[in-house]
């Protein structure tokens, strides 16, 4: 060592420990506060005098600027540029809003930015630093495969079996929804039977890790009546539509029912016997019933031969869809805007609304059905399928349908456990 004092010194302080056999005292210093940034909207809340609530009702940006000391000048700038540029019309009740203020409460005008959360995706950050500026932000969106099971128990609710798997009726009401349009046309979701099951493949969106819908439904197994049902969704030029495994479109010429979330209340029956009446009087129809104003849809494509009212049949419209094949819809509570005669609609066209005029004893619709200028039971009848896929699509389809099939057919339904079949009346039946 060069310096021997340095030497002398340290060898000193040894043997100074040696002799009194105490360690030297360590020198405490004390912790150091950590503050973990608070980031929301990308701002750090911990830099700001934040203030928070929910939109009021009939509340304007005046309402929610004007005790923060903005001057009304600047809130009609910001209205403008909200309005005109970024299509903010007004705000909504029960929204989220947060207010940062400057932490120095001696500035007369304190308010630096307010952010107004739009819905789980898009927010709005209004600037009040040096000039007025809005700008429109979104927040990430991630999209992630999800795989469930579900098996319908009592009452045939398959909303209450979804939402026993998920849990979120986030989810779970966009994915019935999207379960009986892909189904329409095969599966009669007024009869499920206890034990029916299903498997699905879908998209779930997510923002911050919270779930705030669902994507596309990429492939789906329903087993009704002990019978499998494949459906596999498959663009084609852009256009997404589902297909069985063995590429036949999902799509018939007509819909099982020509409204959703019902029941049935009555079948066509050629031997009903009607107690008021003394006698058989048979019913030629199929009756949903619905909630008072429930919309009502054509079940194919046609042209309106006729609507109006009947002293039996109340409001009502009546559509010829071909030579072949005649549908009429009665009882209505009203005809939908701008169905006439001679007008075309389309499959799932919505053309009145359920209600109970003409002779009708509570809210429902009367589906009746003709083939060859007779009225049958519709519920009977075998329709052609729509347009099938182009042969030229097959052979990469058969191959997707095969990865998907063997993910699908792994998915493992529900066990059957001891939980409660009671249905939840708060989910929607289907």
């Amino acid at each position: 060592m060069k310096n021997p004092f340095i030497a002398l010194a340290l060898l000193a302080s040894v043997s100074l420990w040696s002799c009194n056999g105490e360690k030297p005292q360590k020198q405490e210093f004390p912790d150091e506060e950590v503050i973990v940034p608070d980031m929301r909207f990308g701002f750090d809340f911990n830099n700001y005098d934040v203030q928070e609530g929910l939109v009021e009702q009939d509340w304007t940006l005046s309402h929610l600027f004007a005790q923060y000391d903005v001057s009304q000048a600047d809130i009609n700038e910001a209205y403008l540029i909200s309005k005109d540029s970024l299509e903010l019309n007004y705000i909504s009740p029960n929204r989220e809003y947060y207010m940062l203020c400057r932490k120095d409460n001696d500035t007369v005008n304190n308010l630096q930015y307010a952010i107004y959360v739009k819905n789980a995706v898009e927010y709005f950050v209004f600037d009040f630093n040096d000039t007025v500026a809005v700008h429109a932000k979104r927040k990430k969106v991630k999209i992630t495969d999800r795989e469930i099971s579900a098996r319908i128990r009592k009452g045939g609710n398959l909303s209450f079996a979804l939402d026993r798997q998920v849990q979120n009726p986030t989810i779970t009401y966009p994915l019935v929804d999207e379960i009986a349009s892909i189904y329409s046309w095969s599966i009669d979701f007024f009869h499920l039977q206890i034990d029916d099951k299903l498997k699905i493949i879908y998209e779930e969106k997510t923002v911050e890790g919270e779930p705030i819908g669902i994507g596309k439904v990429k492939a789906i197994l329903f087993n009704h009546k002990n019978t499998d049902f494949y459906a596999f969704g498959y663009s084609i030029d852009s256009s997404y539509s589902f297909y069985t495994e063995e590429a036949k479109t999902m799509k018939s010429m007509f819909l099982s029912a020509p409204l959703k979330y019902s029941r049935m209340s009555s079948g066509y029956n050629l031997k009903r016997y009607l107690r008021m009446y003394g006698r058989i009087k048979p019913h030629l129809g199929t009756d949903y019933a619905a909630p008072y104003g429930t919309p009502i849809w054509t079940t194919a494509d046609g042209t309106i031969s006729r609507a109006g009212y009947g002293r039996g049949n109340g409001n009502f419209v009546k559509v010829k869809h071909n030579k072949q094949y005649s549908t009429q819809y009665l009882h209505m509570s009203r005809i939908a805007k701008g169905i006439k005669v001679g007008k075309y609609v389309k499959q799932g066209e919505i053309i009145g609304y359920v209600g109970s005029t003409g002779s009708s004893t509570g809210n429902h619709v009367c589906y009746r059905f003709w083939k060859d200028g007779k009225q049958v039971d519709s519920r009977k009848q075998k329709f052609n399928t729509a347009k099938p896929m182009d042969s030229a699509y097959i052979p990469t389809y058969l191959n997707y349908v095969d990865s998907v099939k063997l993910i699908l057919d792994n998915i493992q339904f529900p066990v059957l456990d001891t939980i409660s079949d009671d249905t939840d009346s708060t989910l929607m039946e289907i």
